[in-house]
């Protein structure tokens, strides 16, 4: 039997658990340590990456059971109950990731704020890639934390997200209690199907952006363990690092040399000798 009829109080789980995850986690802001730039803190990582793999495993699994406009590769029968099965514990991992995350921005909502697009987002990404691509006539920008192109995709993967929730807890209901007509679960399978579609061209994009292009190498490692080189970020972030360098976010290395004492005064250094004890 698949887990969506065994285990529903987990799907229904999830979402709480990320929020209560959230209202409990301590973030660190980003920083400018020596040579490099803390840029994600464990619970940015922790919420991306089950949020990620969610939907990977998710969008893999859903193509094999078959959207309503394509094919299915496997019968129905054992085989789709264990594809099922997979696509149930995704979509768990998605909705915690997916509500830790929607419980950091409710608390801090600043970090919502630094992932809209600016009003000139359009110009800044044609610029930005546009000079990547040689045409040096176009205006250098100076990027933020996040660039415009992917503050712009953020938008759409935000859309995706909340066709997808919506719609996937109506039809992992439709498996316990909820019974709606046939007419209306075929417009919330559509949507969902749609999401999932438009969701995979957000994730393709955003993997080979992110982490293929070479252009990505130095910034990606930043996802798994926090940290980016501050060259880098110091050509490619102009604008975030002169935000934190005025928010006063530099601090020196934990395993910095100290500086060497300066040497003391004639007088002082002849004062600190004791002298030699008279005989007696």
């Amino acid at each position: 039997m698949p887990w969506f009829d065994l285990a529903p109080w987990l799907i229904a789980l999830a979402p709480f658990a990320g929020l209560f995850a959230a209202a409990f986690a301590k973030r660190k802001d980003p920083a400018i340590v020596g040579d490099r730039v803390y840029r994600h803190d464990p619970p940015a990582r922790i919420s991306h990456w089950t949020h990620a793999l969610g939907v990977a495993v998710c969008l893999v699994s859903g193509i094999i059971l078959g959207l309503r406009f394509t094919p299915a590769f496997v019968a129905d029968g054992p085989a789709a109950i264990v594809w099922m099965n997979v696509h149930f514990v995704a979509a768990v991992s998605f909705l915690f990731g997916t509500f830790f995350y929607l419980g950091n921005t409710i608390i801090s909502r600043h970090r919502f704020k630094e992932h809209l697009p600016s009003r000139d987002a359009v110009v800044t990404t044609i610029h930005h890639y546009g000079r990547k691509l040689g045409f040096k006539n176009l205006t250098p920008v100076e990027e933020d934390k996040y660039f415009e192109s992917e503050k712009i995709a953020y938008l759409m993967a935000l859309g995706c997200s909340v066709l997808l929730v919506l719609s996937g807890l109506v039809k992992a209901l439709a498996h316990v209690f909820l019974t709606l007509p046939d007419s209306l679960m075929n417009v919330i399978t559509w949507t969902h199907d749609l999401a999932a579609v438009l969701m995979l061209l957000f994730f393709l994009a955003h993997v080979f952006f992110a982490a293929i292009a070479p252009m990505a190498w130095r910034t990606f490692p930043s996802m798994l363990f926090g940290w980016m080189p501050r060259d880098e970020a110091e050509h490619e972030h102009v604008a975030w690092m002169r935000r934190l360098k005025a928010a006063g976010r530099v601090e020196e290395p934990a395993n910095a040399p100290t500086a060497p004492a300066e040497p003391a005064a004639d007088g002082a250094a002849a004062a600190s000798i004791p002298e030699p004890a008279k005989e007696v």
